[in-house]
């Protein structure tokens, strides 16, 4: 009982004065203050973010609110081969491995468990040089760890919520997972093996199937009370607003319970005080959201595919459009017949795939970019549906009724 009054007490604690001038003439170095901002804003920013300096590190930080554990049940130990890798790939990864080992993220082992490392193209590099992200293969882990059921939040759902607001900052929390502490009984699982030696990791490593899981949990967790104002998609946290001096106050707050927490922030991935961000895909704010141009341009650029994967890799990345294109599910009805288990898995490419293709391409090139709702004015559903789909589209008057329809 007195554990909750302390808590309530240090909540209740007032808000330090985020108005005033700073001494400071920039703010933490890597962090985007928006263009549009005022100069009296930037300085408002610069002041707001130099009490939380500490919070913006390139090393990621240490909860002490969790652990990590994999619950494997009676199963045995399972051990997999090492994959054969080319010299500048083992050369690669050696490196990798050294440089987890100075951060403490892994350390050596001597588990019965094993588990293959690969290296993965990064989607996006520097100066157009290739990258490589390393990656343990935990497939043969995940299928013996009992599943964490905690939900992940739909990613439309906080892009809806995001794009009526009129300001709008970003977070991205430096490595997330490595902030999570993996339990003693875990780390032997985590083990990998390379051409150099056997290790396991300390913390969280990507690829372990309930990672997302215990990840989105301790973000709610931190953020819980702050909803109102506040989204968070695994390691991405927007908070957004309607006024400017409410937006201060979102900002503490936000980053008051990170800091709480023993969580890091990327200050080169943070945007702060935008009228429209980059959020899972999409450019949102200022009541209106669009597909971003790179990915339209990749589905553009997109050849035709030759195997059922390819295809269901298209459908995923249009599906996750689906929003923007009128009768998605009748255009694309060819290509989904294609990933049927019946059929094989090298696909029959007929003329009617092709032609689903390149409409899906072309609704792509003219999606619209929709408005968010006004609860205080009339809404309007059109339905329609055909041997193929269902399919419905909201849509609002124009303000002041002219200019026509507006999708929703």
């Amino acid at each position: 009982m007195a554990t909750d009054e302390g808590q309530k007490e240090e909540d209740s604690d007032p808000l330090p004065d985020l108005f005033s001038s700073t001494e400071q003439d920039a703010p933490v170095e890597g962090v985007v203050l928006a263009d549009c901002l005022t100069a009296e804003q930037k300085d408002h920013c610069i002041n707001l973010l130099d009490q939380f300096s500490e919070l913006f590190s390139t090393v990621p930080g240490t909860t002490s609110w969790c652990e990590h554990t994999i619950d494997t049940g009676d199963s045995l130990p399972v051990k997999s081969k090492i994959y054969r890798q080319p010299d500048h790939v083992r050369d690669c990864i050696k490196q990798e491995v050294q440089k987890m080992l100075e951060l403490g993220v892994v350390e050596h082992s001597e588990s019965p468990w094993a588990s293959p490392v690969v290296l993965v193209p990064k989607p996006h590099s520097k100066d157009g040089k290739k990258e490589m992200r390393f990656c343990v293969d935990y497939r043969g882990l995940n299928l013996v760890t009992k599943t964490d059921a905690h939900p992940i939040p739909r990613a439309d759902e906080l892009i809806d919520t995001l794009a009526s607001a009129k300001y709008l900052s970003t977070f991205d929390l430096t490595a997330g997972y490595w902030q999570i502490k993996l339990s003693e009984d875990a780390k032997p699982k985590t083990a990998f093996s390379t051409i150099g030696g056997h290790y396991q990791f300390t913390v969280m490593p990507f690829g372990l199937k309930n990672a997302p899981a215990a990840f989105q949990r301790l973000v709610n967790t931190d953020l819980q009370g702050l909803e109102a104002f506040s989204a968070a998609y695994l390691d991405d946290i927007a908070v957004f607003s309607s006024s400017w001096d409410d937006h201060l106050v979102h900002l503490w707050k936000v980053l008051e319970a990170l800091q709480k927490a023993g969580l890091t922030i990327k200050a080169s991935k943070c945007q702060i005080g935008q009228g429209k961000v980059v959020y899972l895909g999409h450019l949102v704010g200022g009541e209106q959201m669009a597909p971003l141009q790179g990915k339209i341009q990749t589905i553009i650029d997109w050849v035709p595919p030759t195997t059922q994967t390819q295809v269901r890799a298209f459908l995923g990345l249009t599906g996750y459009y689906r929003r923007f294109i009128k009768n998605y599910g009748s255009i694309a009805a060819p290509l989904n017949d294609l990933t049927s288990k019946k059929m094989p898995k090298k696909v029959l490419w007929t003329a009617n795939c092709q032609k689903a293709f390149e409409e899906l391409k072309q609704a792509m090139c003219s999606a619209p970019v929709l408005k968010s709702p006004c609860y205080s004015k009339k809404l309007y559903v059109q339905t329609d549906a055909s041997e193929l789909g269902v399919g419905a589209v909201l849509s609002q008057l124009n303000s002041e009724g002219v200019g026509g329809w507006t999708g929703l």
